[in-house]
């Protein structure tokens, strides 16, 4: 008699991919509601504060009309399209302005959204089926698909490539495979920086569980990947390849950042003391990351060290924008934290979301402005949401989940001795 008992073994990698298919499907949910947010911008333009009144404001699309990116790949590598973006980025949404029905500004930033959208579909999908089959991960794939965070921020800007690279070199080294997670995370660093920190990361995980060896080519292919990427800017316009990292030394507190509370205050600090704090915040939680890393009972998932790391550069940066939560999407799922923490900090997420447009709407019309207080106890609620994802990557990773490791060390010795 057929039942629940009867299927077998091999039975169960088709089963698991029926339900991934799902999984698929719904990823299309968060870039249909951002799709529908944009909705007003689309029809009227980025102009202006009213994308502020109606939430649909966008740096990508904003970007794309400021630099005249409609002129293409070509002029973005001879330095004649200023978008403010890592190399790499730069160079795809140029690319894709470029290929656009070239009947206006508002023609080209629709058709940039409208391949972004279908991009953003792919990248999510492909995230959440690397989340699903990294190896001993107990993470939840679901929470990439429909990630609430997603649908605020994934057309804001382009960091999605550099979130999508990130995420397939934290994959890949999971899946033995250092090579092609240089690669990726190299190409990553010339997308958005943050994955130089996920190499770090990688390093310090990599002595912990004995693969010290692969660092090598971990490093050797992740250097090669930038130098690759870099070569035609050095040629052509070398101040296109540092321009958006230049620019950061001398930028002030933006928006998001903790560091922004004075300039609410109307006391703003230097960017020659935001920049110190800023880099004393990477050393930072490169040191807690290796604590982690190295101290922690039995292994900790690399997600979770990851997690931490960046969530501890994000708060305590110069700025922390609306899209650069995107950053820790896949990481919340890679860390196995469960449903009930990411939507604490997604509610967070949806209440400085809100708050931010209202604010800067209102910088041009105190009438209808959210008073500068209001915002700050939306940020700090911000902050503290990401403050709480580190200490729950923390605690997780530091749970009771087995022997210690040199336990299991010397149980697997006594096995292939065969007793």
């Amino acid at each position: 008699m057929a039942g629940p008992a009867a299927v077998t073994h091999r039975d169960r990698p088709r089963i698991a991919d029926s339900g991934f298919a799902v999984v698929a499907l719904l990823a299309a949910l968060p870039v249909l509601a951002a799709l529908w947010k944009q909705g007003p911008c689309l029809d009227d333009g980025w102009g202006g504060t009213e994308p502020f009144w109606r939430f649909c404001y966008s740096d990508l699309a904003v970007g794309v009309q400021s630099a005249e990116a409609e002129r293409g790949l070509t002029a973005y590598l001879s330095g004649d399209v200023p978008l403010d973006h890592p190399p790499l980025t730069g160079a795809v949404v140029s690319f894709i302005a470029g290929l656009g029905p070239g009947e206006g500004p508002l023609a080209t930033q629709r058709w940039v959204l409208g391949v972004w959208a279908v991009l953003a579909v792919v990248a999510l999908v492909l995230m959440a089926w690397w989340v699903r089959t990294t190896p001993g991960h107990r993470g939840d794939a679901l929470q990439v698909a429909v990630a609430p965070v997603a649908a605020l921020t994934i057309l804001l800007s382009p960091d999605l490539l550099g979130v999508v690279l990130a995420t397939g070199g934290l994959w890949a080294w999971s899946r033995r495979h250092p090579a092609v997670a240089g690669v990726l995370l190299g190409a990553g660093v010339t997308a958005r920086t943050y994955p130089a920190l996920l190499l770090l990361v990688v390093a310090v995980h990599a002595w912990r569980t004995g693969r010290e060896r692969e660092l090598v080519r971990l490093g050797g292919s992740a250097l090669a990947a930038v130098i690759a990427i870099a070569i035609p800017f050095l040629l052509l316009s070398p101040g296109t390849l540092t321009r958006s990292w230049s620019t950061w030394l001398d930028t002030p507190a933006g928006l998001g950042s903790v560091w922004y509370l004075p300039t609410l205050a109307g006391s703003p600090w230097a960017p020659t003391v935001l920049t110190v704090v800023a880099a004393l915040g990477i050393g930072v939680a490169i040191v807690l990351a290796a604590l982690l890393a190295l101290g922690a009972p039995s292994t900790p998932r690399l997600g979770a060290v990851a997690l931490l790391a960046v969530a501890i550069v994000l708060v305590s940066g110069k700025s922390f924008p609306v899209q650069a939560s995107l950053w820790l999407v896949p990481l919340v799922a890679l860390a196995g934290l469960r449903w009930r923490d990411h939507v604490v900090w997604a509610l967070a997420e949806a209440v400085h979301f809100v708050a931010v447009w209202l604010y800067l709407a209102g910088l041009e019309n105190s009438d209808r402005s959210l008073p500068a207080s209001w915002y700050a106890v939306a940020l700090l609620l911000r902050v503290a949401a990401v403050c709480f994802l580190a200490i729950r990557a923390w605690q997780t990773a530091t749970a009771p989940s087995g022997e210690p490791d040199d336990l299991k060390s010397r149980l697997r010795q006594v096995e292939a001795g065969g007793g």
